[in-house]
């Protein structure tokens, strides 16, 4: 609907009807965000700086502070973030989305761990946009759950790093159902450059966020190979990163991450080794289930998790290329 459309509201709308319609000819929205790591802080962050009205959850009260201070309202349970008209999953792993979607009931015995789960307390009109990278089957009993319940869900990841995200300039992968991804474009358009409709389920988006990541990651490992190559041989690998970055590939991902390799510059940051690990395995599983052979991708899984059990599970992913080195007795 275009800020031009005219609204005909019938005698009896009350301003609460009438407050939505200006609300939705604005643009401005009610959004919950649930998980303020640096991804989901920062998505909050420019929904808040866009107009949005913005209502946040995490299970540490403290990282939402900044967000309050700049007009965030904070909710104590899940289910608070979601009464508006989208509420945002940006959480670390599927066992974290499986707590506040399904609800959970910890050990505590008092109550204090017990999370009231999004799918029954949602209200009936609020989109739930999973952003986070999950697998495509939790992604496929997410689907399934919020048809059961008459309510809405999409898929939308997305790709960029945590620098990228605070620039407000992450590419967004949507699927699901149309109506609701259009809905949704606002919010799209405040945390990123650009959205991709990507099909009208919602596995579809999640499968690929999964095949990019790989792609991610080879690139990573090859990228290590090839250097240990170079430098084996007594060949500037600085050298070769310029002739491959800007004179062949042209491609931002192979400059910046081939510099973190050329400069072996893997100090941690909130992009890690483990992180990349989770996501390469849920790759892995969805190959496994759609019987789609893919040999690199099984070969990267060993090397995340060989980086890990050498204690590299906290530096950045491009730490994967030292195993090329140290295999060639550079280190």
């Amino acid at each position: 609907m275009s800020s031009q459309a005219v609204v005909r509201m019938s005698p009896q709308s009350n301003l609460g009807d009438i407050f939505v319609c200006m609300r939705f000819l604005g643009g401005m929205m009610e959004v919950g965000v649930i998980g303020l790591g640096s991804m989901g802080f920062a998505m909050a962050s420019h929904l808040l700086a866009a107009g949005h009205e913005v209502t946040v959850y995490n299970r540490t009260e403290a990282k939402a502070h900044p967000l309050i201070e700049d007009g965030a309202m904070f909710s104590h349970d899940p289910a608070g973030a979601a009464q508006g008209d989208i509420v945002i999953t940006m959480l670390s792993d599927d066992h974290a989305v499986e707590s506040v979607v399904f609800g959970m009931h910890g050990s505590a015995g008092d109550g204090s761990d017990v999370i009231e789960g999004l799918l029954m307390h949602q209200s009936p009109n609020c989109i739930h946009v999973s952003m986070s990278t999950i697998g495509v089957q939790l992604v496929k009993r997410l689907e399934q759950g919020y048809a059961a319940q008459g309510k809405q869900f999409i898929s939308a990841p997305v790709m960029g790093r945590p620098d990228v995200a605070e620039r407000g300039e992450l590419v967004v992968m949507a699927s699901g159902n149309k109506s609701a991804i259009d809905k949704c474009q606002p919010v799209f358009d405040a945390i990123g450059r650009i959205t991709h409709v990507v099909g009208d389920t919602p596995v579809q988006a999640a499968t690929i966020k999964l095949a990019a990541n790989f792609m991610l990651s080879s690139m990573i490992e090859t990228m290590g190979e090839a250097f240990a190559l170079v430098r084996k041989n007594g060949a500037d690998h600085h050298k070769f990163l310029e002739i491959m970055a800007k004179d062949f590939f042209k491609s931002p991902i192979y400059e910046k991450y081939g510099a973190i390799i050329a400069n072996e510059k893997f100090g941690g940051g909130a992009f890690t080794v483990k992180l990349q690990e989770k996501d390469t395995r849920l790759a892995v599983a969805a190959a496994i289930e759609s019987q789609v052979p893919m040999p690199l991708l099984f070969a990267i899984e060993n090397a995340f998790l060989s980086s890990i059990g050498q204690g590299k599970g906290d530096m950045d992913p491009c730490a994967i290329a030292q195993l090329a080195a140290e295999n060639a007795g550079l280190r």
